[in-house]
């Protein structure tokens, strides 16, 4: 297993300093490869964007577990149930030119699951559109009790 750095922030309640919610890529955030030696699995429950780093990492991985938290920038604002936005949390959305699906468009990755995800992402809801679009996209949905076969 080997740590390495993911653009992202400090917590919410570790923020301090005159821009507290920099984007930055210090070890605040990380991400972990595991490989026996053969196969490689990412896991990356937060990320806050793409680099070009983080996309020569994950070019042709076996599997990537991947922040899915929103599936929108504004979802939490929208439904009522935070002050802020993916962004100001530090999480890349799902959606949109600058998400997820579009960032591993050409990525190359065998099997991708989505996880951590905030209860308010649609993509939960098995009859959502959002839930297809990510499906179509070649994106698993992490469940509770999900378990991945070699």
């Amino acid at each position: 297993v080997t740590a390495f750095v993911v653009p992202g922030k400090v917590p919410l309640y570790a923020e301090s300093g005159p821009d507290p919610a920099a984007i930055v890529e210090n070890g605040e955030t990380i991400g972990l490869a595991i490989s026996d030696g053969t196969r490689q699995a990412l896991f990356i429950p937060g990320c806050a964007r793409m680099t070009d780093s983080l996309r020569a990492r994950l070019r042709g991985a076996d599997l990537v577990f991947f922040d899915g938290t929103l599936w929108t920038d504004d979802e939490m604002l929208r439904a009522g149930v935070g002050q802020k936005t993916g962004r100001r949390m530090g999480h890349m959305s799902v959606s949109g030119p600058d998400g997820t699906i579009a960032a591993f468009a050409a990525l190359d990755v065998r099997r991708k699951i989505l996880i951590h995800i905030n209860n308010t992402n649609p993509i939960l809801l098995d009859d959502s559109a959002e839930h297809q679009a990510a499906r179509d996209a070649g994106w698993d949905i992490a469940f509770d009790g999900m378990r991945i076969q070699a």
